[in-house]
């Protein structure tokens, strides 16, 4: 009798820890066809993305404000003080340079293991945790931090 019972509340606690482990799982997978709704590999995320985002719990209507296609202009500022701007283009997958001396490259996005980077085979745009590095082939030519937006 007793082994019955010892059996029987396993099987129960066995269970119930099952199903707190689906309640916990994080939902449902998107329909076939549908893409995630987070995460993926279609755009990297850079500072500029996360600021550009609504605050945890706003309210939003994903029809009336569709995610900005163009980001604001962010500001790298170099050890020395010289300034790059950049300007990312969602829709594109581009990052318009304005290098030190006035000069403008747009560049296509390019594979990347960790931050965002934007190259067109010989000259190179990165940016990862708020860091700006602009390369011609293997020479860095600029490193700068980006501003923080006021």
């Amino acid at each position: 009798m007793r082994r019955c019972a010892f059996a029987w509340i396993t099987m129960v606690l066995a269970s119930a820890a099952l199903l707190c482990l689906a309640a916990c799982s994080g939902g449902t997978a998107p329909p076939p066809g549908q893409p995630p709704t987070s995460g993926g590999d279609s755009q990297p995320i850079t500072r500029d993305m996360a600021s550009a985002a609504p605050p945890p719990g706003a309210a939003t209507d994903q029809a009336a404000s569709p995610a900005p296609q163009v980001l604001p202009p962010v500001v790298y500022v170099s050890a020395s003080g010289e300034r790059l701007t950049a300007v990312f283009d969602n829709a594109a997958r581009t990052v318009r340079v304005t290098l030190p001396g006035g000069r403008e490259v747009t560049l296509p996005q390019a594979v990347s293991g960790s931050g965002a980077r934007y190259s067109d085979g010989k000259e190179t745009f990165w940016e990862h945790h708020g860091d700006g590095t602009y390369s011609v082939g293997d020479k860095v030519v600029f490193e700068g931090k980006a501003l923080d937006a006021e």
